[in-house]
């Protein structure tokens, strides 16, 4: 659960500073999703990674950057001009 929520927290932290609080619930908890499905991946795979590191600072974080082009409220593609 502790990993789940510090991977919502990842997932947020690039974009913080520009997105509203309901994007910030909604990328919070696709970054807990993806977190438990990475982390099963990783098991899958066989890497050694008790920590989750990989699954909650890599995918997460990855998430978290491509959250700033999509949820930004000046230039986003949701909130933002879009394609514009």
């Amino acid at each position: 659960m502790c990993n789940g929520i510090l991977a919502g927290l990842v997932s947020v932290t690039g974009s913080c500073g520009n997105i509203n609080n309901v994007s910030a619930i909604v990328i919070g908890l696709l970054g807990g999703v993806l977190y438990n499905y990475s982390a099963k991946l990783v098991e899958y795979v066989e890497v050694d990674d008790p920590l989750d590191a990989f699954s909650v600072h890599g995918v997460c974080g990855i998430w978290g950057v491509i959250n700033v082009g999509i949820f930004d409220k000046k230039y986003g593609l949701i909130h933002g001009n879009g394609f514009n």
